[in-house]
């Protein structure tokens, strides 16, 4: 028994990253055609973004409502920071060392939109230089949330206004099926379109229903992940802050990882990257302010106080540090961005992980 228990809350981390793994397949085939319009880059820094940052909005929903217990919005952050530090590391470097042209080729450098790539790192930066603003005073308010909220709410105008003029070409867009191998293997899998509408050709409607229907599958999977990093932290006596920061990050990262990976294997870079900071913009406003904001306003309260946990202080400056070094990577390099930039990028995570391993330690 007290092995059962040892081993519990890593296998429940294991299979939410299973669900998490398919239900990120299913919800790109919906996107993929919901963003067909869109010109390079904004399908990435909206639809997939927001879509595959859902486990990390979910978790932070779990901590306040689910778990009925405000303080383990520390869990919740640590998710959400963890997860900028792997999105803005570990996806732009495999998404780069994986690109392959649009005849299937592999390359050895892709090539970047300077002007998107200079967006998406101005409102990712603004809205984490904001986050360690916040979390330097000893409570969070409600005030603070809707600054988070509202930043979001600015990157989202400015994608509006870079995407008009846009011509689309419908005839550019590839229907993408996911094969069928029989009703079990599509409930296993969450093939949603074979079981709902037998793999047809999507419309808005039938693409909206998958997609809603993955994302109801992926906050389950994220209710289940917290679950076991509270539990991880426990068998590993370190705060669960940690736990989540490490196990709960990578995990709820892992929509992001194989979309962006998607993306660059057919040739589509500007999304490849523009997701994973895109959604680094996300979890640092909306996924972590949303639903404080519902909070507060369901409690009629005005401020949540923050659990001061070590770390913290290091974390805070490492989440903007971090993504500066990954910022100033790629705007160098960004007509030809080569692996020894992605091996840079990596190093950048292990040198990260490898501290933090050592003040666990």
């Amino acid at each position: 028994m007290e092995l059962f228990n040892a081993v519990w809350p890593f296998a429940l981390i294991l299979f939410s990253c299973y669900v998490l793994k398919y239900s990120c397949d299913t919800f790109e085939q919906s996107a993929a055609y919901l963003g067909r319009n869109m010109p390079a880059g904004v399908k990435g820094a909206t639809v997939n973004a927001i879509g595959s940052s859902m486990p990390e909005m979910c978790v932070v929903i779990a901590c306040l409502f689910f778990f009925n217990d405000p303080t383990m919005v520390m869990v919740g952050l640590g998710v959400t920071a963890g997860s900028a530090i792997f999105n803005g590391c570990v996806i732009p470097a495999l998404s780069i060392l994986m690109a392959k042209d649009e005849n299937g080729n592999k390359v050895d450098s892709i090539s970047l939109d300077k002007k998107a790539l200079m967006r998406d790192v101005f409102w990712v930066l603004t809205a984490e230089i904001a986050l360690i603003i916040c979390l330097g005073f000893d409570s969070f308010t409600i005030l603070m949330a809707v600054i988070l909220n509202l930043i979001y709410v600015g990157y989202g105008i400015n994608l509006y206004i870079n995407s008009i003029g846009h011509e689309s070409d419908e005839d550019d867009y590839e229907y993408e099926e996911i094969e069928s191998k029989g009703f079990f293997s599509d409930i296993l899998t969450f093939n949603f379109n074979s079981l709902f509408f037998r793999n047809r050709d999507f419309s808005l409607w039938r693409a909206i229903a998958v997609l809603a229907a993955a994302i109801i599958v992926i906050s389950a999977a994220s209710h289940v992940l917290v679950e076991g990093v509270v539990g991880a932290a426990d068998i590993m006596s370190v705060p669960a802050f940690f736990s989540g920061l490490v196990l709960g990050a990578a995990a709820s990262s892992i929509p992001d990882l194989i979309l962006s990976i998607k993306d660059a294997r057919k040739g589509e870079y500007e999304d490849a990257v523009a997701n994973p900071l895109a959604s680094n913009t996300f979890d640092t406003t909306i996924a972590f302010a949303a639903p404080l904001l519902v909070w507060f306003l369901i409690h009629g309260e005005s401020s949540l106080p923050l659990v001061p946990e070590d770390g913290l202080e290091i974390l805070r400056w490492s989440i903007v540090g971090v993504t500066a070094a990954v910022a100033g990577s790629l705007l160098f390099k960004y007509a030809n961005v080569t692996k020894g930039v992605a091996w840079f990028l990596l190093a950048i995570f292990g040198g990260w992980a490898t501290g933090i391993a050592m003040y666990l330690g």
